[in-house]
């Protein structure tokens, strides 16, 4: 149970230097997440994905799933400042009506 902690805490570790160099270089990011947030919700993806599968990827191919991860949360956040109204015709222009 320690060595799967360890093994989390290193694989976060190496997370987050990405997630700090992604953020310096796309200042969307820092727009709209902070990296508390998207750290949390890397912590919680390694509940379901052994730490080993990321520790083996070199640096590109990590960096590439934590920008796809960090796009995905950054999405979660596009409809906040829509009134409802906007809401409705953002949904109604996604589902084609």
């Amino acid at each position: 149970m320690v060595q799967t902690s360890d093994r989390q805490s290193a694989v976060l570790s190496r997370i987050s230097d990405i997630v700090d160099r992604i953020m310096q270089s796309r200042p969307v990011y820092q727009e709209e997440l902070t990296k508390n947030e998207v750290m949390e919700k890397f912590a919680s993806l390694l509940n379901n994905i052994l730490p080993e599968q990321l520790m083996v990827l070199d640096d590109e191919n990590l960096t590439k799933r934590v920008k796809g991860v960090m796009s995905i949360e950054l999405m979660t956040h596009l409809l906040d400042g829509l009134t409802p109204e906007e809401v409705e015709t953002f949904n109604a222009a996604v589902e084609g009506r």
